[in-house]
């Protein structure tokens, strides 16, 4: 049941941030990111839509950060961190522009397998997403919502279409799994 939530960190969590943050630091706060699952599994990042290869890179408010494990073909050899074919975008790279510090918040998006893997602990901890994020996962996911799921905002039990109503126009929402112990 988890796993059909993983999408919903395709659709980016927001991370605040008071000052510029290096990669590799800003992960391991996350829950779940150890420097060995981050070295062993994030095969291509990508900060505002460029692709990178090391972790050093700074973060500030406003930047976007992609995470993927390994992709396919040559896209994926492309993209790949310190692979091969990085050279065909050795050019794009160095021009890497911070973001704007504006909102106070690192989006952070993460794919395939990374998503898979950790959004059990991420939901579990809480994450920031905002309303039209939500809204726009949720909307095509009406299943994943049903019983035994109790759906809640503001301490009030909401049925889905009532959920999706009242927090679509939320710039910043908290959602949080609880999972009930197994018998």
């Amino acid at each position: 049941m988890t796993a059909g939530f993983a999408s919903l960190l395709q659709h980016g969590m927001l991370c605040s941030v008071n000052q510029p943050v290096a990669l590799l630091p800003f992960l391991l706060l996350l829950p779940g990111f150890n420097s060995s699952y981050i070295e062993k599994t994030v095969q291509t990042i990508f900060i505002n839509g460029i692709a990178v290869d090391n972790f050093d890179r700074n973060l500030q408010a406003g930047s976007i950060v992609a995470l993927s494990a390994a992709m396919p073909g040559l896209a994926g050899a492309i993209f790949r961190r310190q692979g091969l074919h990085g050279f065909l975008r050795s050019q794009i790279e160095a021009s890497v522009e911070s973001g704007q510090s504006i909102s106070g918040f690192i989006i952070l998006k993460l794919f395939n397998s990374i998503a898979t893997d950790r959004v059990e602990d991420l939901l579990t901890a809480g994450i920031l997403v905002t309303g039209k994020a939500f809204c726009d996962f949720a909307v095509k996911r009406e299943y994943l919502f049903q019983a035994p799921v109790v759906l809640s905002f503001a301490e009030q039990t909401l049925a889905y279409p009532e959920l999706l109503r009242t927090v679509a126009e939320f710039p910043v929402l908290a959602v949080k799994m609880h999972l009930l112990p197994e018998c």
